[in-house]
């Protein structure tokens, strides 16, 4: 590498090591390696760089990009590009626009569809077949750059976010290896986005709170969508907060209530009731913040015992963005009540078409709405049974999903330029 092109590399996740690596396994080491400040450790997927870089024989500073300390660095050491490879928050915008050949990021998304926050948990959710990391160069608008090159990759169906996370981390350091030289001349591509951009909204770690009343494939796509490093999907067993990390859909066993405990009829398993009928059986959970542990060591979860349904406040708190195919908010949508006894009986109609997580619906059987009076109102099921049509193209093709439209507090991403995986507001 020549001396008067030197770059930083900047990365604060774990995602951005497999690319560290292969640049100076391949002779590009860079000047300078920056990563996040302690304090900001509970970021989900967080790393600290220091022990790699010294590993590495590389400059380590822990730093804000928005910090005089940032900028300083970037002069003392000669730095004409940065490389952000998985930030928890915005990019650096002043400090590359000084910079001679100025700044490219890595997001794992089919940019110009996939803007925004927690690009990994939202291409599950979105339950899509194939996405893409994108290499783009930094102009000061979120995302917004030109492309240098694009990795594609299918995501199968039971896909989780840990093995997703490792899937981008490897396509990271392929592109990066690929365009580096390019990148360092002066010389990389750079095409426009074009197509239809859409902008995914952050996540809170409450937008896992599992509702029951789903259906067992939206419940089993939310526990995989969160799994490691994410904080995970969880539900409410009495006081206690279950966080479950794995677990999949049980074939041949009839459920109960939504929420209810039921014997899988193999030795002590046992799953939980979805509102479809299904039954997802946990294979390792977390009782509030205690260590993993296998669901048949604990004997709290007996058959007929029942996790609490989220309260309304909660639900209405986590649907700010409805997917697409899903239809939004409005005076006549229903949430179906979760039954919390076992003589609410087997599933109805309506539980079988409960949200998907993310689906924004007001309450049912409200005191002075026609349905708590026992009026018809046949208008709040024409959406229900339209949804599933629309939500079809979705795994298909990434580029066709209908326009994000976040709605409410704090659904729009933070502004300037977010690199990587969710902020510390997003996921922890």
């Amino acid at each position: 590498m020549s001396d008067r092109r030197r770059y930083c590399y900047v990365s604060g996740l774990g995602l951005g090591v497999p690319a560290l690596r292969e640049l100076c396994a391949q002779g590009f080491p860079p000047s300078l390696v920056v990563s996040h400040p302690a304090e900001l450790a509970h970021c989900s997927g967080y790393l600290d760089y220091g022990t790699l870089a010294g590993r590495l024989g590389l400059p380590h500073l822990r730093a804000d990009l928005d910090s005089d300390e940032f900028r300083e660095a970037l002069t003392a050491h000669g730095i004409d590009l940065v490389v952000v490879a998985g930030w928890s928050g915005a990019a650096p915008g002043e400090a590359v626009s000084s910079l001679e050949l100025g700044g490219v990021g890595l997001h794992p998304a089919p940019l110009p569809v996939g803007r925004g926050r927690a690009p990994i948990p939202w291409t599950i959710l979105r339950d899509m077949r194939s996405s893409a990391v994108t290499l783009f160069h930094l102009d000061g608008e979120e995302h917004s750059g030109d492309i240098v090159d694009q990795a594609w990759f299918d995501v199968a169906p039971d896909a989780t976010a840990a093995d997703l996370y490792e899937r981008v981390g490897h396509l990271q350091a392929e592109l990066l290896v690929r365009h580096v030289e390019g990148l360092l001349e002066g010389t990389a591509p750079r095409r426009p986005q074009t197509g239809h951009a859409s902008v995914w909204p952050r996540r809170r770690p409450s937008d896992g709170h599992l509702d029951l009343t789903a259906s067992g494939s939206d419940v089993d796509r939310m526990v995989r969508a969160l799994t490691d490093p994410y904080p995970g999907a969880f539900a409410m067993f009495g006081s206690a907060r279950i966080t479950l990390c794995a677990g999949r859909l049980a074939e041949g066993v009839r459920g109960g209530a939504p929420g209810q405990v039921v014997a899988t009829g193999r030795g002590r398993e046992w799953g939980i009731t979805c509102g479809d009928g299904t039954v997802f059986v946990p294979e390792v959970l977390r009782v509030d913040e205690g260590v993993r542990a296998r669901p048949t060591s604990l004997a709290m979860f007996r058959p007929g015992t029942f996790f609490e349904a989220p309260s309304q406040h909660m639900l209405e708190g986590t649907r700010r963005a409805p997917l697409p195919g899903q239809a939004p908010s409005g005076p006549n949508r229903a949430v179906p009540a979760a039954r919390t006894a076992p003589e609410a009986g087997a599933p109805g109609p309506e539980a079988a078409e409960a949200e998907t997580p993310g689906r924004a619906v007001p309450e049912a059987d409200a005191p002075g709405t026609p349905e708590a009076s026992g009026a018809q109102v046949p208008e709040a099921r024409a959406p229900e049974q339209q949804a599933p049509q629309a939500r079809a193209p979705q795994a298909q093709d990434p580029e066709a999903q209908a326009p994000d439209a976040p709605a409410g507090g704090g659904a729009n991403p933070a502004p300037g330029i977010v690199t990587g995986d969710p902020s510390p507001a997003d996921q922890r």
